[in-house]
C-alpha cells in the first residue's frame, strides 16, 4: 500500500481550506525529482541546440560552396566591363536616336530571368547582350537615318503636280526640306562619298555610299565642304542648303537609293515596325 500525505491549502481570500493527497514519496524525495526534471530539460535543450547547429552549419557550407563554385567559374572583371560596355553602348545609340529626332530605346522591362538561368553563365549572358548593342550601334550608323536637316516638309516623295508649269504631273524621286540658304546638311548614315559636285538638275550634290546597295543623294546644295573618297561619319556637316540646279527656292532635296532604285526615304526618317527597312 502507497502512503499518502495530506496537504492543507489555505487560501486567505476564502474561508474554506482545501485538502489534497499527495504520494509521500514524492515529498520526501522531492529534490531528486526537481533534479531529474532539470536535466531532463537540460538535456532537451542541449539536444535542440545541437540539431539546430548541425542543420545550420550544413545550410551554411551548401551556400558557402556554392559561393566559391559561382566564384571559380565567374570572371568578375569581365562581366562588370562587359555591362559597362553595354550601358556606355545603349546611351551612345539613345544620344544617335535623340540627335536624329527619333525616340529612345526603352529598357524598363527586359522580362526578367527564367528559372532555368544559371548564374555561371553570367559572363555568356553579359558577352551576348554585349555583341547585340554593338551590333545594334554598328547598324544604326551604316544605315541612314533620321533627317538630313530637321526643317519642314514641303514635298514628299511620289507623284507631284510640276512646281515650275503649275500643270501636269511629274515623279519627284525623294523628299524636300524648306530652309535658308547656309543653312546645315548633314550626313545620315556613315559612308563613302562617291559624288561631290555638279548633277545636272540636282545642282551641287553630295552622294553617300553606305553599302554596295544603299546611297543617300542631297542636292541643291549652295556649298559642298566633303570630296569624293571621303568617309564620313554620322550626322557629319557636309554642305550648305542652297537653290542650285532645277529648283523653285532654297530647299534640300533628299534620296535614298536601294539598289538603283529610289524609295521613300519617310521609312528611314521615322521608324515604323509596320514598314520594311532597307540594307
Amino acid at each position: 500500500m502507497k502512503h499518502k500525505t495530506s496537504v492543507l491549502i489555505v487560501n486567505s481570500r476564502e474561508k474554506t481550506s482545501k485538502v489534497r493527497q499527495v504520494p509521500t514519496h514524492i515529498i520526501v524525495h522531492w529534490r531528486k525529482y526537481a533534479a531529474f526534471l532539470s536535466l531532463l530539460i537540460i538535456s532537451f535543450i542541449l539536444v535542440s541546440g545541437f540539431l539546430i547547429y548541425q542543420n545550420t552549419s550544413r545550410v551554411y557550407q551548401e551556400r558557402l560552396d556554392r559561393a566559391n563554385y559561382i566564384r571559380s567559374r565567374i570572371d568578375l572583371h569581365k562581366a562588370l566591363t562587359a555591362f559597362a560596355s553595354i550601358d556606355s553602348g545603349m546611351y551612345r545609340i539613345n544620344s544617335f536616336l535623340q540627335d536624329r529626332g527619333l525616340e529612345k530605346l526603352k529598357m524598363d522591362n527586359m522580362g526578367g530571368i527564367s528559372a532555368e538561368f544559371d548564374i555561371t553563365n553570367i559572363n555568356e549572358f553579359a558577352d551576348f547582350y554585349q555583341k547585340q548593342v554593338l551590333g545594334l550601334e554598328e547598324t544604326l550608323n551604316s544605315v541612314p537615318i533620321g533627317k538630313p536637316f530637321d526643317g519642314k516638309i514641303t514635298s514628299e516623295y511620289g507623284y507631284r503636280r510640276n512646281p515650275f508649269t503649275g500643270r501636269n504631273t511629274e515623279f519627284h524621286g525623294g523628299i524636300d526640306f524648306k530652309g535658308q540658304v547656309g543653312d546645315s546638311i548633314k550626313a545620315t548614315g556613315c559612308g563613302i562619298v562617291t559624288f561631290a559636285g555638279y548633277k545636272g538638275g540636282y545642282g551641287r550634290c553630295v552622294i553617300i555610299e553606305h553599302d554596295k546597295n544603299l546611297q543617300t543623294l542631297y542636292a541643291h546644295l549652295w556649298q559642298i565642304h566633303v570630296k569624293k573618297g571621303d568617309y564620313v561619319q554620322s550626322g557629319q556637316f557636309i554642305g550648305l542648303m542652297g537653290s542650285s540646279g532645277r529648283s523653285t527656292g532654297s530647299h534640300l532635296h533628299y534620296e535614298i537609293i536601294y539598289n538603283r532604285k529610289r524609295i521613300n526615304p519617310k521609312k528611314y526618317i521615322s521608324i515604323d515596325d509596320e514598314e520594311e527597312i532597307y540594307g
